[in-house]
């Protein structure tokens, strides 16, 4: 996998379920592609914590989608 930025995409009203200060730190980890190297399936919604919230996300090709975030 690459190691270039991906377009990253998420929705105001999921990162206003994050404090301010760690909006634009998820936005940072989003980019470097968090999955694992070995997956590449576009129907997959991954998921990781992050400031003790699950974020949950897809990629197809270079979008990454956040979905949800609890």
């Amino acid at each position: 996998t690459s190691s270039r930025q991906r377009r990253r995409q998420a929705s105001a009203y999921l990162l206003d379920q994050l404090p301010p200060d760690r909006r634009e730190a998820l936005r940072d980890v989003l980019a470097l592609d968090p999955r694992p190297r070995y997956q590449q399936d576009p129907d997959r919604v991954y998921g990781f914590l992050f400031a003790g919230q699950e974020v949950r996300f897809t990629v197809d090709g270079d979008r990454l989608q956040v979905v949800d975030i609890k």
